[in-house]
């Protein structure tokens, strides 16, 4: 392991502590493998992750997206920042407001920018820009789903 891959390990670990402090024991464990997960998505070289996927999947994964504007790798980008939005947005109330929706921001971009020390990854203002987006649908679909269960239920008649 290189210097660089115990400094990736290192701040992968760090976040996903830091994230998931002052949470629900449940969202905070899901908080921690969902930012580890993300961060071997991230981090970890291409091909072996087309290795442990199988190249049939990945081939599948491109059939169904063939008619997306998205290639597999941009959904990637989108789906796990997503989930990450919705995590940070349901599991840490502190976080609501445009605190939260700054720091998936600097999650995003960060992350890219991290890619910098991986080896056979390289860093990409598109993907950034894909990372801050799935953030940001996370944080929406976090807050569509909090007004429906508050607001959707059916109310008793006035008197």
């Amino acid at each position: 392991m290189t210097a660089a891959e115990l400094l990736l390990a290192v701040m992968a670990i760090a976040l996903a502590v830091l994230l998931a402090r002052g949470s629900h024991p449940a969202i905070a464990c899901m908080l921690v493998a969902s930012a580890l997960a993300v961060s071997a998505l991230l981090f970890l070289p291409t091909g072996m992750l087309g290795d442990w996927v199988g190249m049939d999947h990945v081939h599948r994964l491109y059939a169904l997206t063939r008619t997306t504007p998205l290639d597999p790798p941009e959904w990637i980008h989108v789906i796990a920042f997503a989930w990450l939005g919705l995590l940070i947005w349901v599991g840490r109330a502190g976080l609501r407001g445009w605190p939260g929706l700054l720091l998936i921001a600097c999650l995003g971009i960060g992350a890219e920018l991290a890619q910098w020390l991986a080896d056979g990854r390289e860093a990409g203002f598109g993907d950034a820009a894909f990372n801050v987006a799935g953030g940001v649908c996370g944080v929406l679909i976090a807050v569509a789903a909090r007004y429906l269960l508050k607001h959707g239920q059916a109310r008793p008649p006035a008197r």
